[in-house]
């Protein structure tokens, strides 16, 4: 009678111990998940504030000397970000953690005022397009940087010409075949005739092609 009330004891002991530490283990791996996702959001942040705090038009600086090479490194370290752990996404970083402009707007941010690299660098347009086609990223939103250089390259200033067709405007109708044939590409659907503008006989550097 004694063992069997000794072994009752020490079984007693080891589920309640053991499930003591399971529960110590398991605040620990939550813990830690949420330290790396808050980790991930802080590197975002940071490259947030440093692309939208060069563009603080009260400091006095050197902008056209320094901005570019600050835009260069945001576009290297949310390459280097991506390719690390990942599009930016709810189940990354927590859906706290997306609640943050700086969280949520960083790749955004950075993206736009970088469009070059995506179009003249095939490496990053492949790898931002995967994105698109693993559903991170839209690809009406992926036109919208493409089309973001060639609104800015325009030679034309007052009505500023695109190539996808986008937020920033209709393509011309002259690109209209290279234009559906590159929307497709990207997971778009072509045009109509509607869809575009009559730019005449202007002269159009598009669509720049990617090395």
């Amino acid at each position: 009678m004694k063992y069997k009330c000794l072994i009752f004891v020490v079984l007693f002991l080891v589920i309640v111990f053991g499930c003591k530490t399971k529960s110590k283990i398991s605040e620990t791996v939550t813990d830690r998940s949420d330290f790396i996702k808050d980790s991930l959001a802080f590197e975002l942040c940071k490259i947030y504030g440093s692309d939208q705090g060069i563009r603080d038009f009260s400091l006095n600086f050197n902008r056209r000397e320094i901005m570019p090479k600050i835009d260069t490194l945001s576009f290297n370290r949310i390459v280097s970000f991506l390719t690390q752990n990942g599009y930016p996404s709810k189940d990354l970083l927590g859906e706290k953690n997306m609640q943050h402009e700086c969280v949520g707007a960083a790749f955004t941010a950075v993206l736009l005022h970088n469009p070059h690299r995506l179009v003249n660098e095939q490496k990053y347009f492949d790898l931002f397009l995967s994105e698109v086609k693993k559903g991170n990223l839209k690809a009406s939103y992926f036109a919208s940087i493409l089309d973001k250089y060639y609104w800015a390259k325009s030679t034309n200033k007052e009505n500023r010409r695109v190539f996808y067709g986008s937020q920033f405007g209709k393509p011309c109708i002259q690109t209209k075949d290279a234009t559906n044939k590159a929307r497709i590409e990207i997971g778009l659907e072509p045009l109509a005739d509607d869809g575009f503008v009559d730019c005449g006989d202007e002269k159009l550097e598009m669509p720049k092609e990617r090395k």
